[in-house]
C-alpha cells in the first residue's frame, strides 16, 4: 500500500509495513527536509515581467508554496501578485522589487490579498474566516495586534486609530513607549492614544 501525504504541507505519512529498507530515505527527504522548508526555507523570484505563481507538487516533492519566506525581486514598475494556494499557511513576504506586491490566493479566481510596499517585509497568513491572506505584522503599517491590555505600534507606521488604555493602566504609569522620529503620540480625553 502506498504512503499517504498530509493535505497542507504534503508531508509523508508512511503506512505500517511499507518502505521496507527505504524508510530512512523517505523520512529524510519527504518529512524532515520538508518540515525544515516550511519553517525556514525561502523562494526568490523576479516579478519584473509578470506575477509569480508559487509552484505546488504532490507526493512529498519540494515546492515554493511550502517554503516559509517569499522574496520578490525585480523592477516591474507596476503592481504584481504572488499567487499562493488558498489554504492555511503563513508566509514572510519580502518585497525587494520597486513596486507594490500582493500575496493572494490564486491564480484561478484570485482573492484580493494583502500588500507589501516596495522595500518592506510583512508576515502574512491565510484567514479562513474571510477566505484570503491578511497582513499579520509589518509591511509599512496596516497590521493590527494586541489585546485589551496592549497597544501595538510599528516603527514608521502611520496610524490614525484610537487605542483605549484599560482602566487598570489609567490608574498607574503607562510606558515606556518609544516612538520613532516623525511620529507623535497624543493622549486624548476618554483615555485613548492617538498616533498620527
Amino acid at each position: 500500500m502506498p504512503s499517504a501525504y498530509t493535505s497542507l504541507l504534503g508531508l509523508i505519512q508512511p503506512v505500517t509495513g511499507s518502505l521496507v529498507n527505504t524508510w530512512g530515505t523517505a523520512v529524510n527527504s519527504q518529512l524532515t527536509q520538508l518540515v525544515e522548508d516550511a519553517i525556514a526555507q525561502f523562494s526568490t523570484a523576479s516579478v519584473t515581467a509578470g506575477d509569480w505563481t508559487l509552484t505546488t507538487t504532490a507526493g512529498g516533492a519540494p515546492n515554493e508554496a511550502r517554503n516559509a519566506i517569499l522574496i520578490a525581486t525585480g523592477t516591474p514598475g507596476a503592481t504584481r501578485y504572488i499567487n499562493a494556494p488558498k489554504q492555511s499557511k503563513m508566509y514572510v513576504v519580502i518585497n525587494n522589487s520597486d513596486s507594490l506586491v500582493y500575496l493572494r490566493g490564486g491564480p484561478s479566481s484570485p482573492t484580493a490579498g494583502a500588500f507589501v510596499s516596495a522595500g518592506q517585509a510583512a508576515l502574512m497568513a491565510w484567514d479562513s474566516g474571510v477566505g484570503d491572506f491578511v497582513k499579520v505584522a509589518g509591511g509599512s503599517g496596516g497590521a493590527t495586534g494586541g489585546g485589551t491590555d496592549q497597544i501595538f505600534f510599528e516603527n514608521g507606521q502611520n496610524v490614525t486609530s484610537n487605542y483605549t488604555i484599560p482602566a487598570a493602566t489609567n490608574a498607574g504609569t503607562f510606558g515606556p513607549v518609544t516612538i520613532d522620529s516623525g511620529i507623535s503620540v497624543t493622549v486624548t480625553t476618554g483615555s485613548s492614544w492617538v498616533v498620527v
